[in-house]
């Protein structure tokens, strides 16, 4: 399989198409922005084009992505041609971290890959899906990057309200988790967050969805 496919679009029950949260995320909230453009200025000093660098790491990251899916849902995946060797050797790496995650804490994969739209709130995402730990009901979130940021907290956050508006009869969110998948050393970390930190990001994410709106109105 590839690593090209169309960039989902997300319309509502009349057609409407409506913007993703990553969308919204990106053009309103810049609480990294500082840290980016001093990491764009480094790179390019040493003649390393940012855009490129970035755009391998989001490879790795869709590759990674897919074999995790692949194996939560029992399914074989061929690894497409279209990848480099780098690209494969640490996507590979990431997947071995979550087959550690899986080894060490058992998790039960209830859904994954949950194409969420929200009529209420006109904006649409795909969240990785849902896990049962410990007996908690929990939305998960799959990263491959070298850190983990509050803007992912704000992104889970959103997710597990527009889950919650589709599903209102499934049993209510506990939380959230991030597990962050490292594509260098094979190590898996995982990050577990209350419903009230969900809550809290939900909110931070709906205040940027009305500056987006009324920016339009200017």
């Amino acid at each position: 399989m590839g690593r090209f496919k169309a960039h989902t679009r997300y319309k509502t029950k009349n057609k409407v198409i409506v913007p993703s949260v990553t969308t919204v995320m990106g053009s309103e909230l810049g609480w990294n922005k500082n840290i980016l453009m001093n990491w764009g200025i480094k790179m390019a000093k040493q003649g390393k084009d940012p855009k490129t660098f970035t755009q391998d790491a989001a490879d790795i990251g869709t590759l990674a992505h897919a074999l995790c899916e692949a194996n939560i849902n029992k399914e074989e995946y061929e690894i497409g041609d279209d990848y480099t060797p780098n690209q494969k050797k640490r996507a590979k790496i990431a997947y071995g971290a979550f087959k550690k995650f899986k080894k060490a804490m058992k998790p039960k994969f209830l859904a994954a890959e949950i194409k969420l739209i929200s009529e209420k709130h006109k904006v649409g995402g795909t969240a990785d899906g849902i896990v049962q730990l410990n007996g908690e009901i929990l939305l998960y979130d799959l990263k491959t990057s070298r850190n983990v940021y509050d803007e992912m907290k704000v992104q889970i956050g959103m997710y597990a309200l527009m889950y919650e508006e589709m599903f209102p009869r499934r049993k209510k969110l506990d939380g959230g988790v991030i597990l962050r998948l490292d594509k260098d050393k094979g190590d898996y970390y995982f990050y577990q967050y209350t419903r009230e930190t969900l809550e809290i990001g939900a909110k931070i994410f709906l205040n940027l969805l009305e500056n987006r709106n009324l920016h339009k109105e200017l």
